[in-house]
């Protein structure tokens, strides 16, 4: 019924305490005592973990660190003897396991009692790894109290709205209850959402596990915080989803829905982690996130959505994932000591915060890269639009102590005013972070001055400028602006290395309440004079390192890596950190310091130059290919793709290009300049965004509203078809007959034109854009649009109606936008002017019989119209250059 993977989530024990990075299947066999280390060094390396130097345990429950024994009453060797055997009142102390072996078919089922914490109930492997669930439903519902589910392997199951819950039903929550040593590796959904592990209860832990694979809309893991909206007060404080431990677990593999190849702005609820629900997020959660790893999490712009108050997400690894580690809701968390490694993944993230009384201290951020400053950066503070306790909106950042954070090459490293919201953050408490190598900007969205009425010290900041705004200028009180010079050291982390200045803390300052920052990221106690940033240099042992697969999961047992969906394809110095080695050159030029895109270091190609390298493909297989580019470009891989045209010329853009390998397994990626070129004319605020932030007057713009007495309307609306369309104001033109008139001309034709200069003659030009009809097949409104030459006379004109635009390209924030176009040569024309105007069926409706229309007296008619384009392409001329920088190639391999 569903695809399969070809590796098994078996995919064969290894020995516990090794590391293994085979990705073959083998059999599984019994877990083995980890070898004996023969004369360990007397005195080990400092700047390497040190086994026997403990972690900070964090807070954490003391049982949570260790895995329970499994002490089986009895043994099943079928699937359904053990759930027949299982009831919703089983005895403290029984512990039903299941035989060693594979099992197929259906495994539902509800289990629990009065346990005790020295009598759990259990469910369990009998050996944990060796018994492995392939296919077949799988539905488990754990209720009662300390209430145990140990060492199932769940492989390529199904399940339906969840396969693990912590509940019998509404009013029958699981409270005290354990997941520990589980696998669950591409479940299949048997709808299009579903949940893998849904959380409800009290002191709920979630354990030593692997989670990897899903596709589906909801959250990999979910805190139900309560389920009945009609519970009084005393009720939801009594049975809200609280002490939730998530520790030591891999959770991976979450690629983008649909098919995509890199998910869209728009996609929402394809979390890692949800932690509640915005109108619970006030209520304390006191849960704990860490010690986890997420790997691979790329289906929206959150890895971990926290939705809930007095938590603590510390110590976790996010690597090659989408997105950011969020507070979306909730006061008083504390985000703290964790590593966000973005592998250059092109649409990385850091940390974005919302709401009051946070601490966010000492994270590592390394290669933030997704460009939109609205919501997305290094570390970003998110304005306030009003919302209160429950509202879904954006609660007031205030009150946050942002201390000793590292972050380092990545873009918006410092957005201090997110989400362009009407008010800014305020009373912050920013101090003794290190910014080094940013790109572009350190600070960003500074338009309204820095933080109000907060506390800033000790940071020192440096990349390619200091600011997007002179609101926050060049010598900003408790900002230095200078190199750290950073250089990778221990771990492969930026660390202050033999040449750095001084970097030295400023101990004594106002924090309020918040405590002391005593450690640095590596759990080293910090010295009296500390450092700025993450990372001090210390003598002292290392505790903590970023984690990778091997660190954490299961201790009874140890799998390979599970395959990942969305895969990168092999490219030999992709970002040209090693200068242009490993490419075939033919007279490119590598760049540094205000022309490199990161790390100091990219490619420039001009004339024929071009660079060039082959790779290695998979037949018949969906691939992506990008990359960082500024000028003129052509990205290509052999005659499979060719992705050309002009970004701008003084900073970098991403772009990306997919495509099907079909039949070919080996192609030559290649740089160079495009033979011909997409050329933009003049046309002028084609993304709407002066348009919308003058409320629909426009400089460039002429409105058309029917006639002089203004029958029609048009306005602008803060939908957009694109995020990334170059303004936080960008938006669209809402086009309208008002319900409320009553002298309308139907016969009027609303909408936008342009007269636009300096258009090439004898030219071919594709003129485009966007359009919004949700009234759907029977909407009552048709787009007019074309050009115009200087006396108004039409030289090209087109129609479109919704019901014909199905297979039209569509926005990613809005679906309801659909591209149209049209082609034409420009004759003799040097000026063209564009319109796109909204016509009614007068034809088939006369006008009593439009105000009669259901479409008309239920709203209004009105359609949008955005993303307005007017090229040509032309051969580059001499003067054209070319960057390119962090070359990728991604396959999905479902």
């Amino acid at each position: 019924m569903y695809p399969r993977k070809c590796l098994s989530v078996v995919l064969g024990l290894i020995l516990v305490g090794c590391n293994s990075s085979t990705d073959s299947p083998t059999t599984p066999s019994a877990p083995v005592d980890p070898p004996v280390v023969i004369d360990p060094p007397t005195e080990p390396d400092p700047s390497t973990p040190d086994p026997t130097v403990p972690e900070p345990s964090f807070g954490l429950p003391e049982g949570v660190l260790t895995v329970p024994d499994v002490s089986c009453s009895q043994v099943f060797d079928s699937t359904s003897a053990l759930v027949d055997a299982t009831s919703k009142e089983m005895e403290a102390g029984t512990t039903l396991c299941l035989a060693d072996g594979e099992y197929s078919g259906d495994f539902a089922f509800s289990f629990g009692g009065a346990g005790t914490l020295e009598q759990p109930i259990t469910i369990a492997a009998q050996n944990p790894g060796k018994a492995i669930l392939k296919g077949g439903e799988v539905g488990i519902n754990m209720g009662g109290s300390y209430t145990q589910l140990q060492g199932l392997i769940f492989d390529g199951v199904e399940y339906g709205s969840n396969l693990i819950a912590t509940r019998f039903g509404t009013n029958d929550l699981c409270h005290h209850c354990r997941i520990s040593e589980i696998t669950i590796v591409d479940a299949k959904a048997q709808d299009d959402y579903g949940i893998l592990v849904h959380i409800y209860g009290k002191n709920v832990w979630l354990d030593h596990s692997v989670i990897s694979g899903k596709t589906v809309a909801n959250p990999m893991i979910s805190f139900n915080r309560w389920v009945d909206d009609a519970w009084d007060e005393a009720t939801k404080l009594a049975e809200l989803a609280q002490g939730i431990v998530v520790y030591n677990n891999y959770i991976a593999n979450r690629p983008p829905a649909n098919n995509k190849m890199y998910a869209g702005s728009s996609d929402n609820d394809y979390e890692a982690i949800r932690t509640g629900l915005s109108f619970t997020h006030h209520y304390p959660g006191d849960s704990f996130i860490v010690r986890n790893v997420f790997e691979r999490i790329q289906g929206e712009a959150e890895v971990i959505s926290n939705k809930g108050s007095n938590n603590l997400i510390a110590y976790n690894t996010i690597r090659n994932s989408y997105g950011s580690l969020t507070n979306r809701h909730g006061n008083s968390n504390k985000i703290e000591h964790n590593f966000i490694l973005s592998e250059d993944y092109p649409l990385a993230g850091g940390i974005r915060i919302a709401d009051d009384g946070h601490s966010v201290v000492n994270n590592y951020i390394e290669g933030a890269r997704y460009q939109n400053t609205s919501h997305h950066g290094g570390i970003v503070l998110l304005g306030y639009d009003g919302a209160g306790d429950g509202d879904n909106g954006y609660q007031q950042v205030e009150n946050v102590h942002v201390a000793n954070n590292t972050i380092v090459d990545s873009v918006n490293s410092l957005n201090i005013d997110g989400g362009g919201k009407p008010q800014q953050p305020k009373n912050i408490y920013l101090a003794n972070n290190l910014i080094d190598h940013a790109i572009g900007p350190v600070i960003t969205q500074a338009e309204r001055g820095m933080l109000p009425d907060s506390n800033v010290v000790g940071n020192i900041f440096y990349g390619q400028s200091f600011a997007d705004d002179d609101a926050v200028a060049l010598g900003t009180a408790g900002i230095e602006f200078y190199s750290a010079n950073l250089e990778k050291g221990e771990e492969n982390l930026y660390r202050p290395s033999a040449s750095s200045p001084n970097l030295d803390a400023v101990s004594d300052y106002n924090k309020a309440d918040f405590a002391n920052v005593s450690l640095d990221m590596d759990g080293q106690t910090r010295s009296t004079i500390s450092s700025v940033g993450a990372d001090e240099v210390l003598a002292s042992s290392i505790a903590l390192t970023p984690l990778s697969y091997e660190d954490v999961g299961p201790s009874s047992y140890r799998l390979s890596k599970p395959q990942a969906t969305m895969l990168e394809t092999s490219i030999s110095n992709p970002a040209f950190d090693d200068g242009l080695t490993t490419w075939a050159n033919s007279g490119a030029e590598l760049v540094n310091g205000s022309e490199a895109f990161s790390r100091n270091a990219s490619a420039k190609v001009s004339g024929t130059s071009r660079l060039s390298q082959t790779v290695s493909l998979t037949a018949n297989t969906p691939y992506v290919i990008s990359a960082f580019v500024k000028g003129s470009y052509q990205l290509a891989l052999g005659d499979l793709v060719k992705h050309s045209g002009v970004a701008s010329s003084s900073k970098y853009q991403w772009v990306s290009a997919e495509f099907n390998s079909g039949s070919v397994t080996e192609a030559d990626i290649s740089l160079s300049l495009p033979e011909q070129i997409t050329t933009d004319t003049e046309l002028a605020d084609g993304h709407l965004g002066e348009f919308r932030s003058n409320s629909g007057s426009s400089t460039v713009w002429l409105q058309n509203e029917g006639d002089s007495a203004g029958l029609g309307d048009v306005g602008s609306s803060g939908d957009t078809a694109f995020s990334d369309s170059g303004s936080a104001s960008s938006g669209s033109a809402r086009i309208r007959f008002k319900k409320s008139g009553t002298n309308h001309n139907f016969a009027a034709t609303p909408g936008l034109s342009q007269m636009v200069a300096n258009i090439p003659q004898n030219t071919d030009l594709r003129y485009s854009l966007y359009y919004c009809d949700n009234k759907g097949d029977n909407s009552l409104s048709t787009l007019h649009y074309g050009l115009k030459d200087s006396s108004g006379d039409i030289v090209a004109e087109a129609f479109a109606h919704v019901k014909d635009l199905n297979d039209a390209p569509q926005g990613d924030v809005k679906s309801c936008f659909k591209q149209v176009s049209l082609s034409v040569n420009s004759a003799a024309n040097t000026s063209l002017e564009v319109f796109a105007y909204m016509t009614l069926d007068t034809s088939t409706y006369s006008e009593a019989e439009i105000y009669a229309h259901q479409q008309f007296t239920d709203d209004e008619v009105e359609v949008r119209i955005d993303e307005f384009s007017l090229t040509y392409s032309a051969a580059p001329n001499g003067a054209s250059e070319g960057y390119f920088d962090d070359i990728r190639l991604m396959s999905r391999q479902d």
